[in-house]
């Protein structure tokens, strides 16, 4: 009876286990066959292509193309404007927004060369199958609703030209994937939420523009931003603090400069006249102080000076006033008390100037002699103020001014000198020396030093927009691509 119970107990053991080895066994059939029909890649990436092995791509770029649109398409939340609803197919090259060119190592090959989905107002992510276009030329997103970081494959778009993801909502750091990009020319990430330090690389870069404006950068310049080639540098509307690098005289090729409403400020270093081919000079709503540099008077091709909302002192100098190209010259909401001949009556009846809310005399809206007075008789140290005060922080520096700014008082009156630190403990030399009763008067000087109050905040109008290169109506790729910048500035869709 027992052995029938073990033989019995031996044939059912053996049944399931010949069920779960043959269950076993299908499954990795299945997935053998799986694998067979989608026809997997694996790439240096870290992940995996799958497509299914029956369609069939013109060449292997094409597959790598599709494989990464159509992964970027799962993650696009929103297109209301329809702009990738035809992105079906194996033919990549008919995709919206997708542009193909024969390829730059193989003219017997199609690949996908430029990307341009501007103005969709398209919501998603960007991919890192976005890595696997490494002939892509250029990617324009701008004005759409893309969120997240700029991932780290983009540094396989080693002959990238043009990259515009401006007008988003891209978060993080400063993206250093584009410093690892050795073609590109063209860097716009103005209008999103980047924020932190601003790496010195990015001036070591051959760059031909740079639009950095609408971010939340809060760093200093790096001192190394006159190592760039770029004609455009765009920081405006940031939070960027300390004063402008002299270095900046090194950029014979800058065009256009657009500080405007950061928290610079120092002196105007008069390396700013060294910028002979500069057409636009933007530093309005900063904190910057001291009076114009004269070189501002060597600026023969500038056609606009903004300094507005700033407190500059001294008198407009007419060597900017008589400049040939000058067509706007803006210095309101600052505390000049004299304006030289030649800007008091203009020479050029085009030059439209601005000189409100100032401190100048028999003019209509300017400061009143309260505001006025404290400042204009301010002697600034431009020594004093420069780059290397600046990169502490707001508290760390007003630590620092007190004593700077006694040191010129006691000089006339030497005697004294010593004497400030007694009178705080007043009960202990009283008695024994009679001089203690004049000491009050000197520490009268400290309130009244000239350069301590800062200037009350006035109100202004708000300021005109940023200029930016104008748009293009076509996109031309390679090998012209680089050379103009077809992506227009970017609008603020409303609620951003």
């Amino acid at each position: 009876m027992k052995a029938i119970c073990c033989l019995l107990f031996l044939s059912i053991f053996s049944i399931i286990s010949l069920r779960s080895l043959s269950l076993s066994l299908n499954k990795a059939y299945t997935a053998a066959i799986t694998r067979r029909h989608l026809g997997q890649a694996k790439l240096t990436d870290g992940f995996e292509i799958h497509i299914d092995a029956r369609l069939n791509f013109p060449n292997p770029r094409l597959k790598k193309a599709y494989y990464a649109l159509q992964e970027w398409k799962k993650v696009i939340l929103s297109d209301p404007e329809k702009m990738i609803k035809n992105w079906e197919g194996i033919d990549v090259c008919s995709y919206n927004g997708v542009f193909c060119a024969k390829a730059p190592d193989d003219p017997n090959s199609m690949t996908v060369a430029g990307i341009d989905l501007n103005h969709g107002d398209i919501a998603g992510q960007l991919v890192p199958h976005l890595g696997l276009l490494t002939d892509l030329s250029i990617f324009h997103i701008n004005s759409n609703r893309f969120c997240g970081i700029i991932p780290d494959s983009f540094s396989k778009l080693t002959i990238l030209h043009e990259l515009d993801v401006s007008n988003n909502r891209f978060v993080g750091p400063f993206p250093n994937v584009v410093l690892k990009m050795p073609k590109l020319k063209y860097l716009d990430i103005r209008y999103n939420n980047f924020e932190g330090e601003l790496p010195p690389q990015l001036f070591d870069k051959d760059l031909d523009a740079i639009f950095l404006n609408n971010n939340r950068f809060s760093s200093v310049i790096p001192e190394n931003i006159g190592n760039s080639k770029a004609s455009v540098i765009v920081l405006a509307n940031n939070d960027f603090k300390g004063c402008i690098p002299k270095s900046i005289g090194q950029m014979a090729k800058l065009d256009e400069v657009i500080f405007a409403d950061n928290e610079l400020s120092g002196c105007l270093p008069d390396e700013l006249g060294l910028l002979e081919n500069i057409t636009i000079l933007d530093l309005s709503e900063n904190n910057f102080v001291g009076t114009i540099p004269e070189g501002f008077g060597k600026l023969k091709g500038v056609e606009m000076i903004d300094i507005r909302k700033n407190k500059l002192i001294g008198t407009v100098l007419e060597g900017i006033c008589t400049l040939p190209k000058l067509l706007n010259f803006t210095f309101s909401d600052n505390y000049f008390n004299r304006l030289e001949p030649k800007c008091e009556k203009p020479v050029r009846p085009e030059l439209v100037m601005d000189y409100r809310e100032n401190c100048l005399p028999k003019k209509p809206d300017q400061k009143s002699e309260k505001k006025c007075e404290p400042v204009v008789n301010r002697e600034i140290d431009c020594e004093s103020v420069g780059c290397k005060s600046q990169v502490d922080s707001d508290e760390e520096s007003k630590k620092r001014k007190p004593p700077k700014k006694p040191t010129p008082v006691p000089k006339p009156k030497p005697s004294p000198v010593p004497a400030p630190a007694k009178p705080k403990p007043p009960p202990v030399p009283a008695p024994a020396k009679p001089k203690p009763p004049p000491v009050p008067a000197p520490a009268k000087p400290k309130p009244p030093p000239v350069q301590s109050p800062p200037p009350p905040p006035t109100q202004s109008p708000p300021p005109p927009p940023v200029p930016s290169p104008p748009p293009f109506d076509d996109i031309v790729l390679p090998p012209e691509v680089g050379y103009s910048y077809p992506s227009p500035p970017p609008p603020i869709f409303p609620g951003y």
